[in-house]
C-alpha cells in the first residue's frame, strides 16, 4: 500500500513596508527541509523597497499581490484566498518573524496525523530578554490564554467552515478565530516543537489598551458568563496592572534589574 501523501504547506507572510527583515523570511521558508511547501507573500503596497526584494526572489515565492489594502486581517485573507487545495495546512509568517530552524515544519506534519489544526511552541524576544510560550490548550484554557498564532498550522476548509478572520478587530483577530474554531470542535494536536521566533515591538499605551478591549470582546461574544467572567478578570486584575508595572520601571530605567532578580 502506497505511503500517505504528505499535506501540501502554504507559508503566508504578510508585509508592509518590511524590507529589514523580508528577505530573511523568504529565505528561511526556501530552507526548511519539508519538501511540499508554497510560499504566499501579500504585500500592502510598500514603498521600501519591499516589492523589490519580492520580485528577485519570485522563484522561491508561488503567488504574491503588492497593493494597499485595510490592515493586517485584510491582508491575511487575501494570502488565504490564494490557497485552492482546501486540505493544505496555513501557516502565517510575517515579515518580522521568523522559522527557528529548517526542519520545523517538517516535524510539526511528521507528529501530526492529519488534525485540522495542529499547534506548538514560540519564542518572543523584545531585543533584551526571551521566553518561551506553547503548551496544550482546551476550550476552557482560551479564556484566558491563546495559542501562539505563528506556530499554528490550520488547514485551509477550516477557515471555509468556520470563516475568515474577522477584520473589524486591528489586533485580535487571531485570537477571535483560535477561539472560534476550538469552539466548532475542529480536531487538534499539540506538538512540542519551537515552530517560529517572534519580535516583540512594544505596544503604546492606547494599542495595548485597545489589544485589551478587543480580547475582552471576545471573551464575551464565545464564552458563558462563569468562564468568560474569569478570562475578563485576568486581563483587568493581572494583564492591564502587569503592563502598568513595566512601563514604569522602563522609565525608571530599572527594568533590567527587575527581570535579573526574576531570573535568579
Amino acid at each position: 500500500m502506497p505511503a500517505d501523501p504528505k499535506p501540501l504547506v502554504a507559508v503566508i507572510t504578510v508585509v508592509f513596508n518590511g524590507a529589514e527583515h523580508l528577505q530573511s523570511a523568504i529565505t528561511a521558508v526556501a530552507n526548511q527541509t519539508y519538501p511540499d511547501i508554497q510560499h504566499i507573500v501579500i504585500d500592502g503596497g510598500s514603498t521600501d523597497g519591499t516589492v523589490s526584494i519580492i520580485e528577485r526572489n519570485q522563484s522561491e515565492i508561488a503567488f504574491w499581490k503588492s497593493e494597499p489594502d485595510r490592515g493586517l486581517y485584510d491582508a491575511m485573507n487575501k494570502g488565504l484566498r490564494a490557497v485552492t487545495d482546501p486540505e493544505t495546512y496555513v501557516l502565517f509568517a510575517n515579515a518580522d518573524d521568523s522559522l527557528a530552524g529548517p526542519d520545523v515544519i517538517e516535524k510539526m506534519i511528521a507528529k501530526s496525523s492529519g488534525e485540522d489544526l495542529v499547534y506548538g511552541k514560540m519564542i518572543f524576544t523584545d531585543g533584551e530578554m526571551s521566553g518561551m510560550l506553547g503548551r496544550e490548550v482546551t476550550l476552557d484554557d482560551l479564556a484566558r490564554e491563546t495559542l501562539c498564532h505563528p506556530a499554528t498550522f490550520v488547514k485551509r476548509r477550516i477557515f471555509e467552515r468556520i470563516g475568515e478572520f474577522d477584520t473589524s478587530f486591528t489586533i485580535a483577530a487571531d485570537y477571535d478565530f483560535i477561539v472560534r474554531a476550538f469552539a466548532a470542535g475542529v480536531t487538534t494536536r499539540f506538538v512540542d516543537v519551537v515552530v517560529s521566533r517572534m519580535r516583540m515591538g512594544g505596544l503604546s499605551d492606547d494599542r495595548f489598551m485597545l489589544s485589551c478591549s478587543e480580547r475582552k470582546t471576545v471573551i464575551r461574544r464565545h464564552f458563558p458568563w462563569a468562564k468568560g467572567l474569569a478570562g475578563v478578570w485576568q486581563v483587568n486584575l493581572y494583564d492591564i496592572p502587569r503592563n502598568a508595572v513595566r512601563r514604569f520601571l522602563a522609565q525608571a530605567g530599572l527594568l533590567g534589574h527587575w527581570r535579573a532578580l526574576k531570573g535568579s
